[in-house]
């Protein structure tokens, strides 16, 4: 029998009661207010694109350089998140949550000032946007939080309560991105961009404050050395991997030599030829390190590994749905869009993160009473339903208000399921790089929607000839067919993890630290994989 079934990990390995009830709640209550604010950040940023273009006197076919606002977060996270997971495991969650906050602080207290500081250095309105670009790379550390933040609450709440509070958390983050849609909308729209992160200098400083002063420090410590190789090979894997799905859709799958660097034709295939000799070096060193940054032997863990897989597929639907539906209400309406200007492709978006809020803690507490595979299930089958309406209804602006719920509900459904399953199935020592590289699957799936999305709809496109005084203009926008498509394959990404979700080892804890697991059905690869936990009772 695996030792995390065994002994399921939780706090003090399954004391059924808290050590103690204030850290708890005041560590909830910071840990909900710093995913409030984050989420904030980065969807405020979302609707704002287009404002970018204007504001640093971009011409039209900027928009793959401005799209980099987005991306450098996203690459740099991505390659961090393993490397301060794997530290807050060896240094301490609470130091590693705070270097992370303190680095987010600084870089969200200047990106405001990014056009002053490149003018003090005597750059053009048009360069000054790679400033914002390197500043928000810098932000990108910030998803490190993430990890940290649930192996806190891990470590933090006994069992029985973690569903509970990681469903508050996620909820924050649907509120956060609620406001970031809705306010970061309006404030762009009637003081500029900058008010936008000028506004949040005082709570990013804040919540360092906060957070320093009420966290508890880790208890769990694990006395190894960071591996600076392999993080390095992993980094540069999918730095590599990223950076291909980026750019796919702009400079073509199969371009080589899509621009020039220093003379040196740079393509997609470049990209990803790097990825894969990085990541075939990153699977030959891990094996011969006494602590390898990743233990591949616990990744294939039956519940581990369905757990990420299906975050990073629905991660994917997620970034579908919020890229594709944005379209459809901003195209106009020659391009079998809505017309509707930012504000109100932001304000169509807020019931659904308001039903993503409302749900948030009812869903953590069905996980406490059902086991997080019933959750897992429902959710897949509700991103499958979502992705099927929002292909029979997109005609008008009162279907996004009612018809994205579905989806968007059964996401956070499905995020909260498996959070759980990766916190609950960690040994002590090794929770946060668990999450970790649970939050690196989901990373790579948000970088994998658009991609996605961006790659159907330039393949199925329609031509509209408009008179301008030098005559017919063709114009090629996204077809109505497109937009369908990209909805359908949201719905088989639901579907998919549905499926996946039956082959996970059920579980609930009860009040007084009993785990009860259910047995599961034979893995999809035909055998009982490691980890597993016992059908029978047994005393956490």
């Amino acid at each position: 029998m695996d030792e995390a079934a065994a002994t399921p990990p939780g706090p003090g390995n399954g004391v059924g009661a808290r050590l103690d009830p204030a850290h708890a709640r005041n560590a909830l209550i910071v840990l909900s207010a710093i995913a409030l604010m984050v989420q904030y950040v980065e969807t405020m940023v979302i609707p704002a694109i287009p404002t970018f273009l204007r504001f640093f006197q971009l011409r039209s076919n900027a928009l793959p350089t401005v799209t980099w606002v987005l991306t450098a977060y996203l690459l740099v996270g991505t390659v961090a998140t393993p490397i301060f997971s794997k530290l807050g495991d060896i240094v301490g969650k609470k130091q590693m949550l705070l270097v992370t906050m303190v680095i987010y602080a600084v870089a969200v207290s200047v990106a405001g000032f990014t056009p002053n500081i490149g003018a003090f250095f005597g750059l053009a309105r048009p360069d000054q946007i790679y400033v914002f670009i390197l500043v928000r790379g810098i932000q990108g550390i910030g998803i490190a939080m993430f990890p940290l933040a649930f192996a806190i609450i891990g470590e933090t709440f006994p069992p029985r309560e973690i569903g509970l509070a990681q469903g508050i958390v996620s909820a924050m983050f649907a509120a956060g991105a609620s406001l970031g849609l809705f306010g970061g909308a309006w404030i762009t729209d009637t003081f500029g961009w900058q008010l936008t992160y000028h506004t949040v200098i005082p709570f990013a400083v804040l919540a360092v404050i906060l957070a320093a002063l009420i966290l508890p420090t880790s208890r769990v410590r694990h006395a190894v050395r960071l591996d600076v190789g392999g993080a390095a090979a992993l980094g540069v894997a999918l730095a590599g991997f990223l950076l291909a799905l980026s750019e796919g859709p702009t400079w073509g799958w199969l371009t080589i030599d899509a621009v020039t660097v220093a003379g040196v034709p740079v393509g997609v295939p470049l990209f990803l030829a790097i990825s894969v000799v990085a990541f075939v070096l990153f699977l030959l060193w891990e094996p011969r390190v006494t602590a390898p940054i990743v233990d591949f032997a616990r990744m294939k863990v039956r519940n581990v590994w369905i757990s990420n897989v299906v975050g990073l597929l629905t991660s994917a639907g997620m970034f579908i749905i919020f890229v594709v539906v944005t379209l459809v209400i901003q195209a106009p309406t020659t391009a079998y869009g809505l017309g509707e200007s930012i504000f109100i492709s932001g304000l169509l978006f807020v019931p659904s993160t308001l039903a993503m809020l409302a749900f948030g803690p009812f869903i953590g507490r069905a996980v406490t009473r059902f086991g997080p595979k019933p959750l897992m299930i429902l959710g897949g089958v509700l991103v499958m339903a979502g992705g099927l309406l929002l292909m029979a209804f997109n005609r008008l602006p009162i279907q996004f208000v009612f018809v994205p719920i579905s989806a968007l509900v059964g996401m956070v459904m499905t995020f909260i399921a498996i959070i759980n399953i990766i916190v609950l199935s960690s040994r002590p020592q090794e929770l946060t790089i668990q999450t970790g590289m649970n939050q690196t699957f989901r990373n790579v799936g948000m970088a994998l929607g658009p991609a996605i999305s961006a790659t159907i709809l330039t393949s199925l496109t329609v031509t509209h000839r408009f008179p301008t005084p030098s005559g017919l203009q063709s114009v090629t926008f996204p077809s109505l067919t497109g937009f369908e498509v990209a909805f359908l394959v949201t719905a088989l990404l639901g579907a998919s993890c549905a499926v996946l979700s039956l082959f996970v080892q059920n579980y609930r804890y009860l009040a007084d630290g009993t785990r009860v697991a259910t047995p599961a059905p034979a893995s999809p690869d035909g055998g009982e994989s490691a980890g597993s936990a016992p059908s029978a009772p047994e005393r956490a």
